[in-house]
């Protein structure tokens, strides 16, 4: 795993540099000028440390796997911002001799490289590992649900080699006889001696007893073991280790230490100040468009969202819908191919620029850059009736963006958002939200995401 990471590193570093190089050839007709070529090696290290750090920041050495498609989008979000820093840098060193030109030519050149390079390296790791062969297990709804979104992914990176199924109610018993838990341990172990899995996966809602002697058959045998978080097991996560005479206690932490960090709220106003200028010319032509569509319905598009502490605010989007699109349904989430969504609406939405308005409802201060997505009071309503602790979602101000949205997919189901939501509430941090911020650009790119 070292000599890997270490050859990405290196591998990263030469290929980046080397559209420089090649940029320099082609813009001095295969010369390499003394004055232009030093003022390049002077900036270069300066410039290839902010890329690396861009290509870590953007997962590219974290282990895992993952779609060429997500490798591709996040080296052309760490190169786009890379070039932006490598000419602003060049100016703050005074190394006006590194020609402008040079950035533009090699800009290109380091994605074709470096996308080439990638593509090798992981084809290689895709063809050495194999695809994961997962045991699921969890009840007959949701392995079933599991094991359907698992093989979505594509064959050649997972494959459910066993679904066993038991019950909520289930225990195992001695030597794994006479209970549905018993028949999960035979399963198992069949599917081991078989070697056709080498991981396994645990829903939600596999009775403690059971998970834990599976657990410990499969860490025995080597497997790779996965865990469905419920909402409890994310609670407990990151608690301190406390003790009450000698009785070890787990001291539950609160989502956020404190709502209304400094901050945070300065770093909201101030980037959104900024970008909604920028945006403006953007937000323009597509009210122009949206108008020419659709003549008789109003540009932007207001609704209700439930906030912070549960508070209802009045939310800002670009309108992506026919004019009343709720009239005759009354309330209804949107789905991939709604035909409510005009033609205009799903430009909006796949580049994201339907969301803008939204960044005057941060300067209001009703919303952050990153938190949860705020949902309409009537959906909160049942999915409080039907999703345990989906109130805890609450307890911090909701985002443009969020982990759900970086992580998750538009078709991620409420309980897999919320637990996305809980993990975020439970690790969040300036270095976060700015990871968040960056893989939101990525997430733009994928299509697979922005559906």
């Amino acid at each position: 795993m070292r000599w890997t990471l270490a050859g990405k590193f290196a591998g990263d570093a030469i290929f980046f540099n080397a559209g420089y190089l090649l940029a320099f050839l082609i813009r001095f007709g295969g010369e390499l000028p003394k004055a232009n070529w030093e003022a390049f090696l002077a900036t270069s290290p300066y410039i290839t440390v902010i890329a690396l750090i861009l290509f870590y920041g953007y997962g590219l050495y974290t282990p895992g796997r993952r779609r060429f498609e997500e490798i591709f989008a996040s080296l052309f979000c760490a190169l786009a911002i890379t070039f932006l820093a490598a000419i602003t840098l060049s100016y703050m060193l005074h190394q006006f001799a590194f020609p402008r030109t040079v950035f533009l030519i090699s800009a290109p050149l380091q994605l074709l490289l470096l996308g080439l390079w990638r593509w090798l390296a992981w084809d290689w790791s895709r063809k050495r590992m194999g695809p994961l062969r997962l045991v699921v297990i969890g009840s007959p709804a949701q392995a079933v649900e599991r094991a359907r979104q698992i093989s979505q992914a594509g064959e050649d990176m997972y494959q459910v080699a066993v679904l066993i199924t038991v019950s909520p109610e289930a225990t195992l018993q001695k030597h794994g006889e006479g209970a549905p838990g018993g028949d999960a341990y035979s399963e198992l172990a069949a599917a081991i001696d078989h070697k056709t899995a080498n991981g396994i996966l645990f829903c939600q809602d596999v009775p403690r007893e059971i998970r834990i002697a599976l657990m410990s058959q499969a860490a025995a045998q080597g497997l790779s073991i996965f865990v469905i978080p419920d909402t409890y097991e994310i609670i407990l996560s990151n608690s301190r280790l406390d003790q009450m005479d000698g009785i070890p206690v787990f001291r539950l932490t609160g989502f956020a230490p404190n709502p209304s960090l400094a901050w945070e709220r300065l770093t909201d106003v101030a980037l959104a100040m900024v970008i909604a200028v920028l945006s403006l010319p953007v937000m323009l032509l597509a009210a122009i468009a949206i108008k020419l569509e659709t003549p008789q319905g109003p540009i932007l598009f207001r609704q209700e969202r439930v906030g912070q502490g549960g508070k209802v605010f009045q939310l800002y989007k670009l309108r992506t819908m026919v004019p009343d699109a709720e009239k005759l349904t009354g309330p209804v989430l949107a789905t991939d191919k709604d035909p409510r969504i005009t033609k205009v609406g799903r430009v909006l939405r796949f580049m994201r620029i339907d969301e803008l308005p939204q960044l005057y409802n941060v300067l209001f201060g009703n919303m952050s850059f990153v938190g949860p997505r705020p949902e309409r009071p009537f959906f909160v309503e049942q999915f409080r009736r039907e999703v345990p602790g989906y109130d805890y979602r609450h307890q911090i101000k909701v985002g443009i963006t969020g982990l759900a949205q970086v992580e998750g997919k538009y078709s991620t189901s409420v309980e897999d958002k919320l637990c996305y939501d809980l993990i975020y509430a439970k690790t969040k941090s300036p270095l976060k939200d700015l990871q968040i911020l960056l893989h939101t650009i990525k997430v733009m790119l994928m299509r697979s995401k922005a559906s």
